[in-house]
């Protein structure tokens, strides 16, 4: 399997058409739809975030369904564009994998916002005096993280189901870009399972999706037909009509594709098909849905009000007050972990070992792969920079606590706050990075074992872990540039055991929306880029490890990303619990245990998880020992 995969390594789009005249005119009209879908969907998403009279339900699906469509637009159409423009119509076996991933991923997203949707007009139209109570905020979390998590899932069943197959023959993709039915009749292998597990699990996933919207709408249409009153009607009506003309093309399209086996397809039909729902449905979602609403006019109108009003504003006053504003706040008191006289010692002296430990275990761990030149590989690199950051983020917070417990000193300057704020930031920044880029070097070294000198040379290690250290420090910047812009005449207490974003940003005495907002998209972006790089990367490594017949193969690629699995799933899912909810939701008390893993705990256990376990390491920790009572046996 593994020798006829390999056969194929990458695959030619036939396109939608070969008509050199054609070409030109394909590129300005697809060049003019895909500028709309990008205007019309992130214009849609910056609206409904600045205005607070959006922060609704219905506007929190909508926001999320604009999302998804820049995603599986942007997944197709630039490089349909690039082959109409240069004749770039050739993409790698990796690319394609990639394309057909976050192709399916955001496709069967939307398939799930949809039925959110029709379930959110259900309640609306249907329970209008439990609206409030039934479509909560986390009800609505829950649905659009449910839609994500089936989307995602979705596309790595496929792509694992699709990528396990046998390429040894034709390479050419009668398509414009890499979809199931038109990839996997490339296959010279049995397709029969490939093809079945697509039908049923596409089924299931259409069925489901459009079992919801029809029982929504059956009990949405019954309700219509109690009401009396023809305002009533036009109301509900008017607001299904829109959702409904959606949901018929998307649906009509995604039905005609998938679920008819292979055998029947005809590409050149399928092509017009794919058009309405990789580039026309998502240009035409932010009209049909949102652009025709009144609360979207009224909202954006207030905005260009607001952007003509601070751009004729002078700067004198709004200086001055600023100043005035911020110079009332000196500094800020941390209320730390407990105030309980009785804990204060035993606190001290745990976070006293903790902070040993890490002092020693990751600095220990940098010396020794520095003295070391066995250990001088890739791997071995960026965990030496973990270790320094680790090293870094942890010193930002963890000697300002135990000064707190020893001798009570909890007050600390609003400078000392920008500054630990910014350290902390900017290192835990860098680690969300360096530890994509280790993801990636396991996927060259288990994935590419042959190409893994050529593909993780010292310049593209040099890349990855400065482009993470720039990240990093410029995404701390940004934070704590926007955070300390904002007033702080009222309360100075921090609850929290160090000046972290949300503890601080809950002081101010300004309206912090729009920071709360740029919060949650720096962070949410940062944290899923990184997690997209190392769930892609495991996708690839765990589809080789089921090509490898070997035993011994299984045990040593599994043993070699589990503690890399581990601290991934510690990392993130503290980040992730921490920073990606809006600071209204925030318990400090439940924040601060949080803290404790990510700025204590995973620093005090990554030398352990990653290294210390380590053959490698062991025996270059052994040979330094050796030669150190070696010196000191000839000195005596």
């Amino acid at each position: 399997t593994l020798m006829n995969s390999t056969e194929v390594t990458q695959f030619i789009f036939l396109g939608l058409t070969n008509d050199p005249e054609l070409q030109v005119p394909l590129f300005v009209i697809f060049t003019l739809i895909y500028l709309t879908t990008l205007i019309g969907n992130l214009g849609m998403i910056v609206l409904i975030l600045l205005d607070s009279r959006l922060h609704t339900p219905m506007y929190i699906f909508l926001s999320n369904l604009s999302l998804v469509d820049f995603g599986y637009s942007s997944a197709v159409t630039p490089k349909v564009m690039a082959g109409l423009l240069v004749g770039d119509k050739v993409i790698s076996y990796n690319a394609c994998a990639a394309q057909m991933f976050f192709f399916a991923a955001f496709v069967t997203v939307e398939c799930y916002l949809l039925a959110s949707m029709a379930y959110d007009r259900y309640a609306a139209v249907c329970k209008p005096l439990h609206y409030t109570t039934a479509m909560t905020t986390s009800m609505c979390a829950r649905l659009v993280i449910g839609s994500y998590v089936c989307g995602f899932l979705n596309a790595s069943i496929h792509i694992g189901d699709t990528f396990t197959l046998s390429f040894c023959d034709s390479n050419l993709v009668r398509h414009f870009f890499c979809d199931f039915p038109a990839v996997v009749v490339l296959s010279c292998s049995d397709r029969h399972i490939a093809e079945l597990v697509l039908i049923c699990v596409g089924s299931f996933n259409i069925f489901f999706a459009l079992l919801v919207i029809l029982i929504s709408y059956a009990f949405i249409f019954i309700t219509v037909l109690k009401m009396h009153s023809s305002a009533g009607y036009q109301k509900a009506l008017s607001t299904c009509a829109s959702h409904l003309m959606a949901v018929s093309i998307f649906y009509g399209t995604i039905i005609f594709m998938y679920l008819q086996p292979s055998s029947s397809h005809s590409m050149d039909t399928d092509k017009m098909a794919s058009m309405f729902y990789t580039m026309i449905i998502p240009m035409l979602n932010p009209v049909v849905y949102s652009l025709r609403n009144k609360e979207v006019k009224r909202a954006l109108m207030k905005v260009v009000s607001e952007a003509k009003l601070s751009l004729g504003l002078t700067f004198d006053d709004s200086q001055i007050t600023l100043m005035g504003n911020r110079t009332e706040v000196t500094q800020f008191i941390l209320l730390g972990l407990t105030n309980a006289p009785g804990l204060q010692v035993p606190l001290f002296t745990m976070f006293t070992l903790i902070y040993l430990i890490i002092i020693v275990g990751n600095l220990g761990m940098i010396v020794l792969i520095l003295l070391d030149s066995r250990l001088h590989t890739p791997m071995y690199f960026f965990l030496s920079n973990l270790s320094l950051v680790d090293f870094g983020y942890s010193s930002a917070v963890t000697p300002k606590v135990m000064a707190g417990l020893l001798v009570g000193d909890k007050v600390i300057s609003y400078n000392a706050c920008a500054a630990q704020m910014f350290f902390f930031v900017a290192f835990a920044t860098v680690e969300n990075f360096l530890l994509a880029s280790m993801a990636y070097d396991r996927f060259a070294a288990v994935c590419k074992p042959l190409h893994y000198t050529t593909t993780m040379t010292t310049s593209m290690c040099a890349r990855l872990a400065i482009g993470s250290y720039v990240c990093g420090f410029l995404n701390a910047a940004f934070h704590v540039g926007d955070i300390f812009s904002l007033f702080f005449c009222k309360s100075n207490i921090v609850h929290h055991f160090f000046c972290d974003v949300p503890a601080v940003m809950a002081l101010s005495c300004s309206d912090k929306h729009i920071s709360e907002v740029l919060l949650v998209f720096m962070s949410g972006f940062n944290v899923f880029f990184a997690l997209l790089v190392i769930l892609i990367s495991y996708l690839f490594i765990f589809i080789t490890i089921l090509k490898v017949h070997s035993a011994q193969g299984h045990q040593k690629a599994l043993s070699t990303c589990a503690s890399h699995l581990t601290t991934v799933s510690i990392f993130y899912g503290t980040v992730i619990f921490m920073y990606l909810q809006p600071s209204s939701s925030h318990s400090m008390d439940t924040d601060k245990m949080a803290s404790m893993f990510y700025s204590m705990i995973i620093p005090m256990l990554n030398p352990v998880v990653y290294s210390l376990r380590n053959k490698e390491v062991k025996s270059a920790f052994k040979k330094i020992f050796e030669k150190a009572n070696f010196s000191m046996g000839l000195g005596v």
